[in-house]
C-alpha cells in the first residue's frame, strides 16, 4: 500500500454513501475516493434482487419507494431534480396503497396517518438504480469495492486503515465516512462477533472530544431489527390487477403479525414478486392476514420462497446523532445515514439529507487544510 490510497474512504454504498460522493463531486471536490460495500452492488436498503435464471426479474427488496418530506431545498433538492431529469426517479401515486388492519378490512391511509405529507418517488427502472446513478455522478475517480466487509479500523496520525474480517488491509485513506453505525454501535459486538466496538477500539478516549461525544450518543441509540422474505407468485393478469401494490399494517397489526408491510411488484414476464418486510424474527406469511384478497392468499400459498434477507443496518428508533457530532475534525471522521438527527430521521429522506450536509463539512475541512488553518 502507498502512504495514502485515497483522500476519502466511504463505508457503505446505500443512499447515504452514494449521495455523499455525488454531492462532493458536483460541488467541485477534486479528491480521490473509495467506497466499500458488503453487498454485491450499490443500493443498501434500497437494493434490487436479480435472478440468474430469469432475466426479467428485478425485485426491489428494500425500500419500495423514496418517501421525501415537504420543503426539500438546497443541495439535496438540486440532486433530486437532476435524478428526475435523468428519469432515474419518478413520482409515485398513492392510489395503489392499501392498509391491512389485522387482516380484516383495507383501511384508508390518510385516516390511519401512514406516510402523511411529502412525496413518494420510485426508482426507475429499479430502486437500486438510484444509488447506482448517484455513484456514477461521483465520477470515475471513485474506486469501488463490493463484496467486502470492513471489520476493524486503525487510526493513525495521517489517516485511516480499514481491514476485513481476515485482517487484510482494504484501503488507507486520509478521511473516513461511515454511512451506517455498525462499526460504532454496541450491537456490532454480537453481529460481528467482536470483543470491542471497532471505532472505539481504533480511537483512544480523548483523541477527538467530538468523537467521544458521538460514540456515547450512538451507544444510547436503539435499533430495530429488520428482515424481508422474498416470494415469487404466479396468477392470471386480471387477478394481479386486483391486488394492492402495498399492504401497510397499523402499529397494532404489525406487532401482532411481526410484519411491517407487504410489497407486490409485477415483473415483465407476468410473474409477481412479493417482499414481506418483517420486524424482529422471520415468520411465514400468515394467510389469514390476506383474507381481504383471497386470490392473493391462494397465490402466496403456492409461491416459490426465494429466501430471507436480514439487514445489517437496522432502523433507528430514538437518540439520533446530533448534526454537530456528524463530523469529528481531529480524526477526519464523518457519519451519515438515516440515524442522523434532522428532517426524515429513520427514512431515505434523512439518509440523503445527512449526506448532503456532511459533504459541506468535508468541503470546509479540506478548505481549511489547504489554507494551512486548523480544521
Amino acid at each position: 500500500m502507498t502512504s495514502c490510497d485515497c483522500d476519502l474512504a466511504v463505508v457503505g454504498a446505500g443512499l447515504a454513501g452514494t449521495t455523499l460522493l455525488a454531492s462532493l463531486r458536483l460541488a467541485g471536490w477534486q479528491g480521490s475516493a473509495m467506497v466499500l460495500e458488503a453487498g454485491r452492488g450499490p443500493g443498501g436498503r434500497a437494493s434490487t434482487r436479480l435472478r440468474r435464471d430469469n432475466p426479467h426479474w428485478r425485485l426491489d427488496h428494500g425500500a419500495p419507494v423514496l418517501h421525501l418530506q415537504s420543503g426539500v431545498g438546497g443541495a439535496m433538492a438540486d440532486l433530486l431534480q437532476r435524478l428526475e431529469a435523468m428519469e432515474v426517479i419518478g413520482a409515485e401515486t398513492s392510489e395503489s396503497v392499501c392498509v391491512g388492519l389485522d387482516g380484516l378490512e383495507p383501511l384508508d391511509t390518510i385516516a390511519e396517518g401512514f406516510e402523511r405529507g411529502g412525496s413518494r418517488w420510485r426508482g426507475r427502472p429499479t430502486m437500486a438504480a438510484v444509488a447506482s446513478t448517484l455513484l456514477d455522478l461521483a465520477g470515475d475517480s471513485v474506486m469501488r469495492r463490493f463484496g467486502v466487509r470492513v471489520q476493524t479500523l486503525q487510526a493513525s496520525g495521517r489517516g485511516w486503515v480499514l481491514h476485513d474480517q481476515h485482517g487484510q488491509a482494504l484501503v488507507k485513506a486520509r478521511m473516513l465516512v461511515l454511512s451506517g453505525n455498525m462499526l460504532a454501535h454496541p450491537r456490532s459486538l454480537a453481529m460481528l462477533g467482536l470483543a470491542n466496538r471497532p471505532l472505539r477500539e481504533a480511537c483512544a478516549v480523548g483523541l477527538d472530544p467530538v468523537l467521544d461525544q458521538a460514540l456515547d450518543r450512538i451507544a444510547l441509540m436503539r435499533m430495530a431489527p429488520r428482515w424481508n422474505r422474498m416470494l415469487a407468485l404466479s396468477a392470471e393478469p386480471d387477478l394481479v390487477g386486483s391486488w394492492p401494490r402495498q399492504i401497510v399494517l397499523s402499529v397494532a397489526a404489525a406487532q401482532r403479525w411481526q410484519i411491517e408491510r407487504l410489497v407486490l411488484q409485477p415483473m415483465a414476464d407476468g410473474c409477481v414478486g412479493l417482499v414481506v418486510h418483517g420486524l424482529t424474527e422471520s415468520v411465514p406469511v400468515p394467510l389469514d392476514l390476506l383474507s381481504p384478497w383471497p386470490s392473493l392468499a391462494v397465490a402466496v400459498a403456492s409461491a416459490d420462497d426465494l429466501g430471507v434477507m436480514r439487514w445489517g443496518a437496522a432502523r433507528p428508533l430514538d437518540h439520533p446523532l446530533p448534526v454537530d457530532l456528524q463530523w469529528c475534525p481531529k480524526v477526519a471522521l464523518g457519519f451519515c445515514g438515516d440515524w442522523i438527527d434532522g428532517p426524515g430521521f429513520g427514512s431515505a429522506h434523512g439518509a440523503m439529507a445527512s449526506a448532503t450536509a456532511l459533504a459541506e463539512r468535508i468541503l470546509q475541512h479540506d478548505a481549511f487544510a489547504a489554507s494551512g488553518a486548523m480544521a
